[in-house]
């Protein structure tokens, strides 16, 4: 979904740019509502167990004849717990991390940012034809592009 940004290539449009940056927008408020979906789920699905076993297991621990498998209850807690925890990983919170990366990576930074990154620096000729490239687009630079500039001076 992410943009490639090679310092040697042609910078990507700012309507490119523009447009993967409201789609991630928008896909991080879909997982942000699957989020609130899923913890009024998980509210709901506990509040059903624990009112099962105020009304039902409780009063069955009284009788001494109750099979051993009531006993059993608190270990399905736990149950529950992991299974819970894990589909929220897998499903919400590692494709949000993924999302909020993206839509870092694509936010315009200051002159401020650009030029700590730049000074002191040899400026090269990549780097110079890069800059005066996405200064005709009338655009700032993103972070990512950013983060290219610095692992160009980095490798040299």
């Amino acid at each position: 979904m992410s943009l490639n940004f090679e310092i040697t290539g042609t910078p990507p449009m700012f309507s490119d740019i523009a447009e993967k940056r409201e789609q991630a927008v928008n896909e991080r408020a879909v997982f942000r509502k699957r989020n609130i979906r899923f913890m009024f789920g998980m509210a709901t699905v506990l509040i059903i167990y624990l009112a099962f076993i105020f009304i039902v297991v409780f009063p069955m621990l009284r009788n001494p004849e109750v099979g051993i498998i009531v006993y059993f209850f608190p270990h399905v807690t736990f149950i529950i717990f992991v299974v819970g925890n894990h589909l929220h990983i897998k499903n919400i919170e590692k494709p949000s991390k993924v999302l909020d990366k993206i839509i870092a990576e694509l936010s315009e930074v200051t002159a401020d940012e650009i030029s700590s990154v730049i000074d002191g620096k040899e400026h090269s000729a990549e780097i110079t034809s890069y800059m005066e490239r996405v200064a005709a687009q009338k655009r700032s630079l993103v972070r990512a592009e950013v983060d290219a500039i610095q692992k160009w001076y980095d490798a040299k």
